[in-house]
């Protein structure tokens, strides 16, 4: 297995020949916009979910986070990332509040619709008023997707929780029990941690994933996660495998610790890899380490890791083998919370992902499946 370390803190870089190729891929993949049709001629973008945003004009949405207001956040990274999409992508919005008061005020403002700027034009014309009805907005939701084969992907945008005693989590159940294909992500704007707790709650009854922000590089963030999923899951469809969890082509084992002073550990993280079709190929681990130099997010391209800004190293081994195990090493400081993803390369042609890691919290915790749990201690 040949290995190279890609070491990149403050101005000290040591690249070999892979690592460079691995490095100018990240640039390569942020240059240009990447889609499944793009990666896979064979494939389409009908296999696309539809994206129907439920979006928060309540009176809060006027409230300023940062040195922006929310609805002007939410107005600005909804029409990126809608501009991020492929052009046949059908979008849509509710939205609750927009200057009608009480809790019946969630409407669907823009039915699904391939054309952009009918969608822009509606989403700058919210103007937040009015209560918060989560559990009335997905009811509504509901009502719209019922009967619709299409898979959908639900993106709330919320500044806070339920405000007129309505159960959204009830609401979510009934709406899967209609046996609509969906899951529902959440972009939560400057949370309370309990607020923020039942936001991941419900994120996850959705089988989504919830994102908190706390300003401008937050959201911007989060919406460049949302589009790697789409281009991961894209990818995934197209190799007939999937990007998290277990049947990742691409997965962490364990992950085991030895002491090596009063204030560091080191660790190693065991993976396993099956990928079969591949010819040339690269694993490469992200560590996420807070409190150390980061890497800056133009380093790691477009298809990058959640909270790219806290991704302090890259390290990566090219095994000759098409299957098999190996492991990552690193020294981190005890009680800061690191963790690891890894990406699974193909290095053929021009270099792309084609298997991503669940994240695992090192010396903390693991997701579902990824191992033993070795408690910090």
């Amino acid at each position: 297995m040949r290995k190279i370390q890609i070491f990149l803190l403050r101005h000290s870089y040591r690249f070999s020949r892979m690592g460079i190729l691995l490095f100018v891929a990240y640039w390569y993949a942020l240059s240009l916009p990447i889609f499944a049709s793009d990666l896979f001629p064979g494939s389409t973008d009908s296999e696309e979910r539809a994206k129907l945003f439920v979006l928060d004009a309540s009176g809060s949405m006027n409230e300023y986070l940062g040195i922006y207001q929310k609805i002007h956040l939410a107005k600005k990274h909804v029409k990126h990332y809608v501009d991020g999409l492929s052009e046949r992508t059908t979008v849509g919005f509710i939205a609750y509040g927009n200057r009608l008061p009480g809790c019946q005020s969630s409407r669907l403002y823009q039915p699904f619709e391939d054309d952009k700027s009918k969608f822009r034009n509606k989403l700058y014309g919210l103007t937040p008023s009015g209560a918060t009805p989560l559990a009335e907005s997905i009811r509504v939701a509901g009502t719209y997707l019922s009967g619709k084969k299409r898979p959908v992907e639900l993106i709330l945008v919320t500044d806070g929780i339920e405000s007129c005693y309505g159960d959204p989590e009830k609401e979510l159940k009934i709406l899967q029990s209609k046996g609509i294909d969906f899951r529902m992500n959440i972009i939560g704007l400057g949370l309370k941690p309990e607020e923020r707790a039942a936001m991941q709650s419900l994120a996850k009854l959705g089988k989504g994933s919830y994102f908190n922000v706390d300003g401008d590089g937050d959201f911007q963030s989060a919406v460049e996660k949302l589009l790697h999923q789409e281009t991961v899951s894209k990818i995934s469809e197209n190799s007939g495998s999937r990007p998290t969890g277990n049947s990742s082509p691409i997965r962490i084992l364990n992950w085991e610790r030895t002491k090596v002073d009063e204030n560091k550990n080191g660790y190693t993280v065991t993976f396993e890899f099956d990928h079969p079709g591949l010819k040339d190929r690269c694993i490469t681990m992200n560590l996420k380490s807070p409190g150390t130099d980061s890497l800056k997010p133009t380093q790691l391209g477009k298809l990058r890791p959640e909270n790219p800004e806290k991704v302090s190293r890259l390290e990566t081994v090219c095994p000759s083998q098409s299957a098999g195990r190996g492991k990552f090493s690193f020294v981190a400081v005890k009680g800061i919370g690191t963790s690891a993803v890894l990406e699974l390369w193909d290095m053929s042609g021009v270099p792309q992902v084609v298997g991503i890691s669940q994240e695992v919290q090192i010396g903390k915790d693991f997701t579902e499946g990824s191992g033993p749990d070795h408690s910090e201690n």
